[in-house]
């Protein structure tokens, strides 16, 4: 079974409904967002020194996470569906590396602070963590963020609440030291991309 990871009160929460959304979503054999890493990720990777622990937030099937150890970081995968995350397993296994991996509620969850060198989150928001995340970080940590625009609207059924305004991943992570942001509107796509670096204590 795999472990719990930061759940307050010590009690699971998880919203029955998202869990069998999500596990129904990731219950075939194939990986439906494929086994290769974020092109952001990718395309940075000479960023990722891989050094210290690293955090895959909704992370689906893993590949980000498995990328990251792939690296070198000791690497947290979490994510509410478990069918997701053994999957993340298997492909770890089959890339020759190890990861961490634990089912969460992420509507109540307490990251812990002052824990990672490294956070990726990709294509999921919510908004009420955004502080969690930065105080996850360790001086010097980096954060790789991307996820859907308010531009995606005209290519989805997305509710706006799901969805980023405007420059607000800029904005809601600008007392970091940010490196990389871009909002991309093409091709059917439109997300930001966010890289950030929070900055060593004085």
């Amino acid at each position: 079974a795999l472990p719990i990871y930061f759940i307050k009160n010590g009690v699971l929460k998880m919203s029955l409904k998202d869990k069998e959304k999500w596990d129904h979503k990731y219950e075939t054999p194939e990986y439906i967002t494929n086994k290769e890493p974020a092109k952001l990720l990718k395309i940075h990777s000479d960023m990722l020194n891989g050094k210290g622990s690293a955090l895959d937030i909704a992370s689906g099937e893993g590949r980000n996470a498995v990328f990251a150890a792939e690296k070198g970081y000791e690497t947290l995968a979490v994510d509410i569906s478990t069918n997701g995350l053994e999957k993340a397993h298997a492909l770890a296994d089959e890339k020759g590396v190890t990861i961490e991996t634990c089912v969460v509620d992420l509507d109540n969850w307490e990251i812990k602070q002052n824990a990672f060198d490294l956070i990726l989150c990709f294509n999921f928001l919510d908004r009420q963590i955004f502080p969690a995340i930065k105080n996850a970080l360790k001086s010097g940590g980096l954060i790789f963020y991307e996820t859907f625009t308010i531009d995606y609207l005209k290519y989805s059924s997305f509710k706006r609440e799901w969805v980023l305004e405007h420059n607000e991943l800029l904005h809601a992570f600008s007392e970091l030291r940010i490196l990389n942001y871009r909002e991309v509107d093409t091709s059917y796509k439109a997300f930001a991309s966010l890289i950030a670096l929070k900055q060593n204590d004085p």
